[in-house]
């Protein structure tokens, strides 16, 4: 009983009249940064599921293009991309508004590379490539790829480059030193790729000769090519080359190490000549 004559209220009748209040925590404000998240942790399928439901909440909206849309689209062709997708990725890029900003950033650029490539257009895949990796560099563009396979051809990251021994054992025999700086070789072979890229453009065009022209200059420029202008030169050669692509064919072949097919296609550049 207390003081003043009123009954006391039992201390567990009160606790069960009172509402205990939940409080919520939203750990992710919103599905971008949810679908983002689920990206980054490798699971390109929830990514897919996440960005595919607030598409269809803000279609529903009747909203047709936003910033938002752009975002979630460019996300959800990422996610196509990243599970090997390349159709639907190239829809989600074309469903973005062509003025938006999103478009120009470099994983819009790494995914309509790759599904250029997927489609066929080996020339608009490798110019997108080669402004991917003029925006980011060759060490982030691999990083952005994160391992995805692709059917593009790839410069080499810096940690995977051959740079060659210039320090020589006294033992060894003397040999010609190159005069060149690395800041020169670096340029020489950046022409070289320039040369090669000029000479797949040429050959894709039917333009032999030019394409011929090309090649030459590159390898010159940069033996190391000599494997990737094998690859681009040999579907052009057709069943009866003339005696300067062969021998062009063979010169390729040899730079690249392939010496017993260089030697069959000199024999069959002076069977030409006859």
């Amino acid at each position: 009983m207390s003081s003043d004559g009123d009954e006391e209220t039992p201390r567990g009748e009160a606790d069960a009249g009172a509402v205990d209040e939940v409080h919520s925590v939203d750990l992710v404000p919103d599905e971008l940064a949810l679908a983002r998240a689920q990206l980054a942790a490798g699971q390109p399928g929830l990514a897919e599921g996440t960005v595919r439901h607030r598409i269809a909440v803000r279609e529903s909206d009747g909203t047709t293009g936003d910033d938002e849309l752009d975002a979630l689209r460019l996300l959800l062709a990422e996610a196509l991309w990243r599970q090997g997708r390349l159709v639907g990725a190239r829809a989600a890029l074309d469903a973005m508004r062509p003025s938006s900003a999103q478009r120009r950033l470099p994983i819009a650029l790494l995914v309509e590379a790759e599904s250029l490539a997927a489609a066929g257009e080996p020339d608009r895949a490798a110019g997108a490539l080669e402004r991917v990796i003029a925006a980011v560099g060759v060490d982030d563009a691999f990083a952005l790829r994160a391992g995805v396979p692709s059917r593009l051809t790839w410069p080499l990251p810096g940690e995977l480059m051959h740079s060659p021994a210039r320090a020589r054992p006294p033992w060894s025999a003397a040999a010609e030193e190159s005069d060149a700086t690395p800041a020169e070789e670096d340029a020489r072979t950046a022409a070289a790729r320039v040369r090669l890229e000029e000479a797949r453009v040429a050959y894709v065009a039917g333009d032999l000769a030019r394409g011929d022209g090309e090649m030459s200059i590159a390898v010159r420029l940069d033996p190391e090519l000599a494997r990737d202008g094998v690859a681009i030169m040999e579907p052009t050669l057709g069943g009866q080359p003339n005696q300067e692509r062969l021998l062009l064919y063979g010169d390729l072949l040899r730079a690249g190490g392939r010496r017993v097919e260089a030697e069959r296609a000199f024999d069959r550049a002076a069977d030409r000549q006859r």
